[in-house]
């Protein structure tokens, strides 16, 4: 990774602008060599085993249910499944994560989260053995999460972006993507998997105890990062476009505004 990044182009600790709130997090300090992507032996063993069960769980059970979850455009992951990609989507819902693993298992999948995270009581260590990967702040760190970034998508694996960065339950509009998002794909020099989560009002027998909106993720077709001169003028660009697509596709198939 280009060690000279713009000064906008870095990820600082004041996006963490999340509404929705846990247990408070103790304070957490990301070291030189840190495993960014549960590379040790135990997250090879106890990983697996976990998203499967939670993909029976939140899959099957409690996102049916209680989200009225639906996937639509699966079918898009299958033409990827032997390929190394980088996903993105809007971040308005608690389990969204885990929704998208489930939907791409038996993938193995990463998922970028704050580095904060790690410091909630059990859920940080919970989301690290689930594929949640911390983003340091620090310069130097984040040269080395590349490094083990990229080596993650070498190994086929698919990767978790989040470029709005916050996570607000239930948004009704896509709101402004941060550039960490695309630097981390241009660096990667891998295609991009855009999926949205989309917000219908409740049908049905949902209408009898749903208040808030169905969830529903929609899978897009791959994103080709191409070159549009600069370093700079190429993430620039590519972050607004894909922030038009996402918000273009939102408002077109969430009806919960009309």
């Amino acid at each position: 990774m280009n060690d000279n990044m713009d000064k906008k182009d870095t990820i600082a600790e004041d996006e963490n602008e999340h509404t929705f709130h846990t247990i408070e997090a103790r304070p957490v300090e990301l070291r030189s060599g840190y495993d960014y992507f549960g590379r040790k032996w135990y997250f090879k063993v106890f990983t697996p085993i976990l998203v499967f069960l939670l993909k029976i769980f939140v899959r099957y059970l409690y996102a049916p249910l209680f989200l009225g979850f639906r996937v639509k455009n699966k079918k898009i992951l299958k033409k990827h499944r032997n390929q190394a990609k980088i996903f993105i989507s809007n971040h308005i819902h608690p389990t969204d994560a885990f929704l998208i693993g489930t939907v791409i298992w038996p993938k193995k999948v990463y998922f970028l989260m704050l580095y904060t995270n790690l410091g909630i009581p059990f859920v940080g260590k919970w989301l690290r053995f689930l594929g949640g990967a911390p983003i340091p702040t620090k310069r130097s760190h984040l040269i080395e999460f590349q490094e083990q970034l990229n080596d993650a998508l070498a190994r086929g694996a698919w990767v978790g972006v989040y470029p709005e960065s916050s996570l607000r339950p239930y948004c009704d509009h896509i709101r402004p993507f941060k550039k960490g998002a695309i630097r981390f794909a241009v660096d990667a020099n891998v295609g991009i998997i855009p999926m949205v989560f989309v917000l219908r009002k409740p049908y049905g027998l949902y209408r009898l105890f749903k208040r808030k909106p169905l969830l529903q993720l929609h899978v897009l077709e791959e994103y080709i990062v191409d070159d549009k001169g600069t370093r700079f003028e190429t993430i620039d660009f590519h972050t607004q476009n894909l922030h038009n697509i996402l918000s273009e596709y939102f408002e077109k198939h969430s009806n919960i505004m009309r």
